[in-house]
């Protein structure tokens, strides 16, 4: 389950047993589905799951059985709208942030990183900014789902954001504080604040679609997207945005093959 809120941008560790509902239990057969698990897996993946959620509903912590519920009325995916915020609100958001997260939001919007990934990065993470133009910059991602490391070549408009952020002598991160750790580890839950005090609709993880869904508008294919925001599966990337791409943008996306063009 852990995958399933990571997607909605949501650490599992703060999530009650009431959240997972019958949506999530959807949500985590289509990915297991997306990853290449047979039936047979998903099925003992489902006794297992069906066995802990009993167990916590026989505590009483919650009155129904989500993965019952969902081996009764069977898959029906659904999936909930993404909420696009403006850039306008975006840099509205970063004004209210502290210190160097006051770039952090327009950071994302450039970058669709997740927002524990990217607000762990270090400048020696970043290569080529000696010649910060487009395509001489990458960017090696670490905290990643999975830990599975990857590397992106950053746009310009996220180059243009490093070069304003300052540095600092103590701590190695880009979006640094004085703190002990040197970074803003709970930095979700300071923008669900900020969020409340301006007037920010959408869920700071739904820039990350804003960028997938602009970029495939763009023409990029949805391989090249898959790689970039770093899904495990090119079907899962498929299911949240092709729903907002026309019939024509959904065959450009595809014309690439699997090349990641």
């Amino acid at each position: 389950m852990t995958e399933v809120f990571q997607e909605r941008g949501e650490d599992i560790e703060a999530i009650g047993a009431w959240e997972v509902d019958l949506r999530s239990v959807s949500e985590f057969v289509s990915m297991r589905k997306d990853a290449g698990a047979s039936i047979a897996t998903i099925n003992r993946d489902l006794t297992a799951f069906n066995h802990l959620m009993r167990h916590i509903k026989n505590m009483g912590w919650i009155d129904t059985n989500p993965v019952l519920q969902f081996e009764r009325q069977g898959m029906k995916e659904s999936l909930p709208d993404i909420v696009l915020p403006t850039y306008e609100e975006i840099k509205k958001l970063g004004r209210r942030a502290p210190g160097t997260l006051f770039f952090f939001p327009t950071f994302l919007d450039a970058t669709g990183g997740r927002v524990t990934e990217m607000s762990m990065i270090k400048w020696a993470d970043v290569k080529g900014m000696e010649r910060p133009v487009e395509g001489h910059v990458t960017l090696t991602l670490r905290h990643t789902k999975g830990r599975k490391v990857r590397t992106i070549t950053l746009r310009q408009q996220a180059i243009d954001i490093l070069l304003k952020i300052p540095r600092s002598n103590q701590s190695p991160y880009v979006f640094w504080n004085k703190t002990e750790d040197g970074y803003y580890r709970t930095a979700a839950n300071l923008f669900w604040d900020y969020a409340q005090e301006t007037g920010f609709a959408a869920r700071l993880h739904d820039i990350r679609h804003k960028f997938a869904i602009e970029r495939l508008k763009e023409g990029w294919s949805v391989y090249r997207v898959q790689g970039y925001i770093g899904h495990g599966s090119v079907k899962t990337t498929e299911r949240y945005y092709f729903r907002y791409l026309s019939q024509e943008q959904q065959a450009i996306a595809n014309a690439d093959g699997n090349v990641g063009l």
